[in-house]
């Protein structure tokens, strides 16, 4: 039986998908879109002139969408390196939501991963803000 929260999630994921998919096709096939869609500034950016791991994340999944690699990892290789991570986690949701047999204790991440994930990132915001490092700094 099909409680409540699944077929609220089931929809929610369809219409996440489908947005997503909606949004891919006119960016890549309107020319000069990321031209009028220009993303504001980081806000974290503003307030501290430092950079944050997130900062670059928007142009360079534009230009990876592109197919301009090189640039994309000039933007923030942080976002472009964790897209597979990405992937998967969109695709054990899809599976949490769609396959009956599948649930939340079948989830095998070890605290291992989730640990050195979070330190991986916190390294990364540090070394860009450092003057040696400046070449990871987007833009």
């Amino acid at each position: 039986m099909n409680s409540p929260l699944r077929i609220w999630a089931e929809r929610t994921l369809f219409i996440f998908a489908l947005a997503m998919i909606v949004v891919v096709y006119f960016y890549v096939t309107t020319p000069g879109l990321r031209d009028l869609v220009r993303p504001h500034q980081c806000l974290f950016l503003q307030a501290t002139g430092l950079f944050c791991p997130a900062c670059g994340g928007t142009r360079a999944l534009g230009y990876l969408l592109d197919g301009r690699l090189q640039l994309a990892l000039k933007y923030n290789a942080l976002a472009v390196l964790s897209l597979p991570l990405v992937v998967y986690g969109t695709v054990t949701a899809f599976r949490l939501v769609f396959d009956r047999n599948y649930g939340p204790s079948d989830l095998k991440i070890a605290p291992f991963w989730i640990w050195s994930i979070l330190a991986l990132i916190i390294i990364f915001w540090i070394i860009r803000n450092l003057p040696y490092f400046s070449f990871l700094n987007p833009g």
